[in-house]
């Protein structure tokens, strides 16, 4: 519990400013709640860092998948239809996981969905990050393995959430310094 202490009244300051504390305290062991009320950035951090603890999905990747898609917004709407914080488009929610496209606006639902799929896409390429964000991003295109490639389309997305994945990960590894003396861990795979 003493890591714990530590954690809330020195290393959280730090980790305010960037939008982070909520989900980090929560892998560190502490429990938060959501709101009932409409989520705001941190509640839906959490939800995000919660549910790819989850399905086995590194936590700083779901947090930079879920930063490039919507910063985070849970009422975002793309230009081409696709909804929520993961941008979910409702022809993939109701074909791949018969969810009707009005329960892509419930944060929950929105980011169990789509890490789901990411998690699917990671499976599908064996790990291969740059070819699953390419096709969550920008679909089929990107063809089957051994001859899967990233979509001209998607490099600069692919390449931003790298990026975004990198950012976070440096976050949670200056957490896991700051907190080494205890025995509070999170895991930037």
């Amino acid at each position: 519990m003493k890591s714990v202490n530590f954690l809330v009244k020195v290393v959280r300051p730090i980790f305010f400013a960037v939008g982070l504390v909520l989900p980090l305290l929560a892998l560190a062991g502490c429990s938060t709640a959501i709101s009932a009320s409409e989520p705001d950035r941190q509640d839906i951090q959490l939800l995000v860092a919660r549910e790819a603890v989850n399905l086995g999905i590194p936590v700083p990747l779901a947090l930079a998948v879920a930063h490039a898609e919507s910063n985070f917004n849970p009422k975002a709407l793309s230009h081409k239809g696709a909804r929520g914080v993961m941008q979910i488009m409702p022809a993939t929610a109701r074909d791949e996981y018969g969810i009707e496209e009005d329960l892509l606006w419930n944060a929950r639902v929105n980011i169990r969905v789509g890490l789901h799929f990411l998690g699917r896409l990671l499976d599908r390429y064996k790990g291969r990050t740059d070819l699953a964000l390419s096709y969550y991003n920008g679909g089929s295109r990107v063809g089957d393995l051994p001859s899967a490639r990233v979509i001209p389309a998607t490099r600069k997305y692919v390449k931003r959430v790298q990026r975004l994945r990198r950012k976070y990960s440096r976050t949670i590894h200056t957490l896991n310094l700051a907190t080494s003396k205890g025995d509070t861990h999170v895991h930037p795979t």
